[in-house]
């Protein structure tokens, strides 16, 4: 139900039929904002250079809704001809199979010259039109959404120009983000990220992040008001529909780089299945983008072979039905620098199917942190090979004796309505 008096305008590059993790957060903040008294407005790119397209999340789009769409122009057409597909970014992510000398240019070329992003040639464009659409409008809040982070330079822009109420919102870190140590930066262009992400940081009225460490990281490179506003679920708990699998699956969907790469798990499950039952029980599924290193780990383990599959990309609503089929849900943190910021968003989807989650990354982390709050087992380091062993023979064991379900702990405020209240409650304190 719409009760909304004022208006937010929300700046995001992924927006339905594109798919992906970076469209949830904001599809669903758009989808309960009328319930507390803000209608949104969406700007978004007309033609995204983005591959992956889910025409399910369009049924999470509110009835009249209104989009506006301007044509964007992206280099990654250019580089598709000059270097080869391989070269372009893949969700955010730079293959490390990209071994010649060319695509090591077209990297190197990538993160020297389009800085924050190759997304920087829509900003002037972005900002004459919505400094317009803005004056002829009353907006109450604008709000920008990154990666891609040139995106925050829209609302720098336009809070210099009109003294908007503007809110950046980081989804990622950006200085601090790991895939800027894949773009082998010059010095002067990892500066040139850093004054950019300060004027930001100084220059909104508010900084959303996604989790409490990146709150702090962000206030240590200068952010005032900043507000953690984590991402959720968005499912009932009585629509969930209990599934009995048939198999010991374990499920990872979704992007998997080189940095995330579970090489011991593999060693593990490797070993298991010289037991035939285990060997025949198990079944490893992976869908979406692989680096290609670990496709070759997988594929070195032997007794893996006719138990791993990997499929393409799924939509959400297959995500979904995915999780309800698995027995054991991997979590795979960043094994970076910055990895204990990071909450992936399927952590909240996890943990409503209430199923064994392994979760791979630091023990002192946010996501660890999380984990064990809602009642699950905190995440183990990469290189814990005993600690994989017992965890995954345990839910092996309760596998094999039907007990899969893992009770839950409080998770009604990580629910996407009860963020989106969050979310409102701060815009109407700007």
């Amino acid at each position: 139900m719409f009760v909304a008096v004022k208006k937010v305008l929300i700046i995001t590059y992924y927006w339905p039929p594109s798919g992906g993790g970076g469209v949830q957060r904001w599809l669903k903040f758009v989808k309960y904002l009328g319930e507390f008294g803000w209608e949104p407005i969406v700007y978004t790119p007309e033609n995204p250079d983005f591959e992956l397209q889910d025409k399910t999340l369009l049924e999470d789009v509110p009835k009249g809704l209104k989009v506006l769409k301007k044509p964007i122009w992206e280099p990654f057409s250019a580089y598709r001809m000059l270097f080869g597909k391989k070269a372009v970014q893949k969700q955010g992510v730079v293959s490390s199979s990209s071994g010649s000398i060319f695509n090591k240019l077209a990297i190197w070329i990538r993160g020297n010259y389009f800085i924050p992003d190759a997304r920087v040639f829509w900003v002037r464009y972005s900002v004459n039109y919505l400094s317009k659409y803005l004056k002829k409008n009353k907006i109450d809040a604008v709000v920008t959404t990154g990666p891609p982070h040139s995106l925050h330079l829209i609302g720098l822009e336009l809070k210099e120009r009109l003294g908007i109420n503007w809110v950046a919102d980081f989804r990622d870190p950006w200085s601090e983000w790991d895939v800027l140590d894949q773009l082998k930066l010059s010095k002067r262009s990892r500066s040139s990220h850093l004054k950019l992400e300060h004027s930001v940081l100084t220059g909104a009225d508010l900084i959303l992040a996604t989790s409490p460490s990146t709150k702090s990281s962000l206030l240590n490179l200068g952010a005032k008001n900043i507000e953690v506003i984590t991402n959720g679920y968005d499912v009932e708990a009585n629509e969930l529909q209990e599934v009995s699998p048939n198999k010991f699956k374990v499920s990872h969907l979704g992007l998997l780089n080189k940095g995330r790469n579970p090489e011991v798990l593999w060693k593990v499950l490797d070993e298991l299945a010289l037991d035939p039952e285990f060997s025949n029980n198990l079944e490893i599924y992976l869908s979406g983008t692989l680096d290609d290193e670990v496709i070759a780990s997988i594929k070195s383990c032997k007794n893996l072979s006719d138990c791993y599959k990997h499929v393409g990309y799924l939509s959400h609503s297959q995500v979904i039905d995915t999780y309800r089929e698995s027995a054991l849900l991997l979590l795979l943190v960043n094994n970076t620098a910055n990895a204990t910021q990071i909450l992936p968003g399927k952590i909240f989807e996890y943990i409503v199917q209430n199923k064994p989650i392994l979760a791979l990354g630091k023990t002192s982390s946010d996501a660890s942190e999380l984990l064990k709050e809602v009642g699950f087992n905190h995440c183990l380091e990469y290189d814990d090979e005993e600690g994989i062993k017992v965890f995954v023979l345990s839910a092996y064991k309760d596998f094999k004796n039907g007990t899969l379900r893992t009770p839950s702990g409080n998770i009604d405020k990580y629910h996407r309505r009860a963020l989106t209240k969050s979310l409102a409650t701060c815009l109407d304190q700007l």
